[in-house]
């Protein structure tokens, strides 16, 4: 059996104050190959949380600053030690419609949700 050592610090970003509800799920291509799958959540304070699984690791982020129509960026935390850059889109009622994420070793890609 292999075993996968995960690190609290992003998957405390992700769930740490998040509600049941205001979960959204998504898939697309990472430029690395394959599909990259991902999830953002509204947390009980108002930011979102962001999970995106890529070939190299878990990466996370937290978005504080929603708005119609807007977009913020963030750095992301990964498991593997890699990290990257993820860009949130919101949609005209101010929610997350998309997440495009890249990264040295973790590739790069849109995911819709």
């Amino acid at each position: 059996m292999k075993l996968i050592k995960i690190s609290a610090l992003p998957v405390a970003l992700l769930l740490g104050g998040c509600e049941s509800d205001g979960t959204s799920v998504g898939t697309g291509a990472n430029s690395t190959g394959g599909t990259t799958s991902g999830t953002i959540r509204l947390r009980d304070d108002g930011n979102y949380a962001l999970g995106v699984s890529t070939t190299g690791g878990f990466c996370s982020a937290v978005y504080r600053a929603p708005r119609p129509n807007g977009t913020e960026l963030q750095q992301l935390a990964c498991t593997s030690g890699a990290g990257g850059n993820a860009t949130v889109r919101y949609g005209s009622d101010g929610t997350p419609v998309s997440a495009t994420y890249g990264g040295l070793q973790i590739g790069s890609g849109t995911i819709t949700f």
